[in-house]
């Protein structure tokens, strides 16, 4: 009995050793075809995640391209920033990283994390911008709480900079941070989300020759993140640097002249339609958008009566009260109304129909020709032409000087200005052209409205003998070795509706303006260089000087000047506009006469 029970034992043992055999080679069989999977078939790709958790590759951002004056000094360069950044999946626990983080910092909690949130769907080990442009003093922190803060990183980028701040920061521009809208554009393929690009000004239209090619450099780090290797490194391409055509010299002396006064400033170079300088005023400093502008700075920015960021040069539509008197003159002649020696009698004032029409001189200028009437802005003078005329033949002629249309200029926004026609006026109106419409806008008041660079062109016009120029603000484009890429030649836009003689005539006109002793413009006299130009006033409100100036500067006349020197020959025109500034002749002229004189200092000693 007992042997029967040890076989029974026995049979049964050696079932229970079978099927704990059976059970170890089938679990050695489940771990052999798992790492057969693992190794042989899951391989590579278990291999590169080992390998981006040991090997992370960064990018290296290319600055972007230099922009330079005609001479070679920098407007706007670049310099080094400093970003701490977190990977989150180096960080074990991320918000106790932020939280520490935030406390190190005296950084906003909530934005960090908000920061956070908002990069959800990136790239896994791509570094997230939590703080940018921070100090030395906080880079040392983090630094020195490297151990506390796994995942946290610093990284240098390079960000625009404008060395001289607020000089010609309209025409420069400005960056800001590219949108999604911008992204799905196809020039815009090699950017990402978080790249800045020009948004404004040459930054903008000259965006894809700043950008160059990123870099990059595969780092070892260790468990936090950390970088303890550089394994290997491809620089960035270096991107192409424009060169603008306006002075810098010319460009400070412009806006120190200008002042603290709300107006334009344009110079140009009659001969090729280079510009020389172009000041808007008030400025901004294009160094609050590099890193992405406080809300604190935009609403001051837009919140602004002044509006600083409006490019008052191309913009800013004002009637161009007396300057405009060059215009009306051309026109009479072309059209054989006048000539030299037509005179007409300025008592003070004209009547038409049930209005009397005032001269700016009270007691008037008696019998005057065109020479007198220019030089000495007689009023009554450029009614008389102005009847003549009408407004479809004065509007034909204003269009051939290049008004109501837009001047070409590579700036973005610019406006065309209006010319009024009497079709214009009877829709507008509903009823036929008014007799006295015609002897407003003779003197450049009523519906004119002209930008300051369209002013100063027309003027050129007849400075260099007929030719409309298409303003050029770039000059060239080119390489880090300086070879030129692309260079900006000077374009012929039209001839103005002239003819030789006309043109030498109104030539005289203006140069009486400003020399012969009753010209309005004498302020801008200067010695040994023949100026010639012609003041403006343009009215704000229809009320005498008296009243207008009781109600405040804002309800004050612009003053307009508009000048070129030499006469004959002449290298450069200037037009100054000075809001609210009242009469030309006192306010606009003698900034002229700065800049054209620092313009000849310039160019006798060989910069320019």
């Amino acid at each position: 009995m007992r042997s029967e029970l040890d076989s029974l034992y026995e049979k049964r043992l050696q079932t229970r050793i079978r099927v704990a055999y059976f059970i170890l080679v089938f679990i050695f069989c489940l771990l052999f075809v798992r790492l057969w999977y693992l190794q042989i078939i899951g391989g590579d790709y278990y291999r590169k995640l080992s390998e981006n958790n040991r090997i992370r590759i960064q990018k290296i951002k290319a600055p972007r391209g230099l922009i330079l004056d005609v001479r070679g000094q920098i407007l706007a360069s670049n310099r080094p920033s400093f970003d701490i950044c977190l990977v989150p999946q180096d960080a074990i626990h991320p918000e106790i990283v932020l939280k520490h983080l935030a406390g190190l910092l005296g950084s906003d909690l909530s934005r960090l994390k908000k920061r956070v949130e908002m990069s959800r769907g990136r790239p896994p080990f791509e570094p997230i911008r939590l703080e940018t442009d921070v100090s030395r003093d906080a880079i040392a922190l983090v630094l020195t709480h490297r151990l506390d803060l796994p995942g946290v990183a610093v990284v240098s980028t390079p960000v625009r900079y404008y060395p001289h701040e607020t000089l010609a920061c309209h025409l420069l521009g400005h960056l800001g941070e590219i949108s999604p809208q911008e992204l799905d554009q196809p020039e815009f393929s090699r950017y990402e989300m978080g790249d800045f690009i020009g948004k404004y000004g040459v930054e903008q239209i000259m965006e894809l020759q700043f950008k160059g090619v990123d870099g990059g450099y595969q780092a070892e780090v260790d468990a936090t993140g950390y970088k303890i290797n550089v394994m290997g490194r491809v620089n960035p391409l270096p991107s192409h640097n424009v060169i603008l055509t306006i002075i810098a010299d010319l460009q400070k002396t412009a806006e120190d002249a200008l002042g603290d006064k709300a107006g334009a400033v344009v110079a140009v170079d009659p001969r090729n339609g280079r510009v020389l300088a172009m000041v808007s005023n008030p400025a901004f400093n294009p160094n609050l958008f590099s890193r992405g502008i406080s809300l604190h700075d935009w609403d001051n920015l837009i919140n602004n009566p002044k509006h600083p960021l409006m490019n008052r040069c191309i913009q800013s539509l004002h009637p161009p009260g007396s300057t405009y008197k060059l215009v009306t003159a051309a026109a009479a002649l072309e059209e054989g109304l006048i000539n030299r020696d037509t005179r007409f009698f300025c008592g003070g004032s004209l009547r038409c129909g049930n209005r009397s029409y005032r001269c700016w001189k009270k007691g008037g200028h008696g019998k005057i020709d065109l020479v007198g009437g220019l030089a000495e802005s007689c009023d009554v003078y450029f009614y008389n032409l102005g009847s003549l005329l009408g407004p479809d033949a004065l509007a034909k002629h204003a269009k051939g000087f290049g008004f109501g249309v837009l001047t070409g200029i590579s700036l973005n926004n610019e406006k065309p200005g209006f010319i009024p026609t009497s079709g214009w006026y009877q829709s507008r109106y509903g009823i036929p052209w008014q007799a006295g419409e015609s002897l407003s806008i003779a003197i450049g008041q009523g519906s004119n409205q002209v930008t300051p660079l369209q002013l100063v062109l027309a003027y050129a016009s007849i400075a260099n003998g007929g030719i409309l120029y298409k303003p050029l603000c770039i000059d060239r484009i080119v390489d880090v070795e300086g070879s030129v890429i692309e260079r900006f030649d000077p374009t012929i836009k039209a001839r103005i509706p002239l003819s030789q003689e006309n043109i030498k005539l109104l030539r005289d006109c203006l140069w009486g303006a400003v020399n012969s002793p009753s010209g309005t413009g004498w302020r801008a006299r200067l010695p040994h260089i023949d100026v010639a130009g012609k003041t403006g006033t343009a009215q704000v409100i229809s009320l005498s000087k008296e009243k207008s100036s009781q109600l405040g500067d804002s309800f004050m006349d612009h003053a307009w000047f508009v000048a070129f020197a030499p006469k004959e020959s002449a290298q450069i025109a200037v037009v100054v506009l000075v809001e609210h500034g009242g009469h030309g002749g006192s306010a606009a002229a003698p900034i002229a006469k700065k800049i054209i004189s620092r313009f000849f200092e310039l160019e006798e000693s060989g910069c320019v």
